[in-house]
């Protein structure tokens, strides 16, 4: 066998392969395409639960507050208001390198 018929059979061969290949990644493509919702679908959910937290048509009954809960979170609230809002928080990383994660080591104190 000479030289060209073997480089037209190796050819032929790899012809065959990319033509298959191309059709498994066309099919691959077209079945991923089906499974995906149209952005009409997406849109249409979206609008329909912005339209449900707008609307309160879900919303569970109001649940009382006791008494004493009550007055320590509106004491809290009011208390807030003593104390500047400060310019930054400053670093959450210490002088050492390590971050205020508040771990085992922490400077923290309660």
């Amino acid at each position: 066998m000479t030289n060209d018929k073997r480089f037209n059979r190796r050819l032929a061969g790899l012809h065959r392969g990319i033509t298959v290949v191309a059709l498994l990644g066309a099919a691959t493509a077209a079945h991923c395409q089906e499974s995906m919702p149209s952005a009409a679908e997406v849109g249409h959910a979206t609008d329909a639960l912005l339209a449900l937290q707008r609307d309160n048509r879900a919303a569970g009954p109001a649940l009382p507050m006791l008494g004493d809960t009550a007055s320590l979170s509106y004491q809290r609230y009011l208390d807030s208001f003593k104390h500047k809002i400060p310019e930054s928080m400053g670093s959450p990383v210490n002088a050492n390198g390590s971050g205020g994660a508040g771990g085992q080591h922490s400077m923290q104190s309660y």
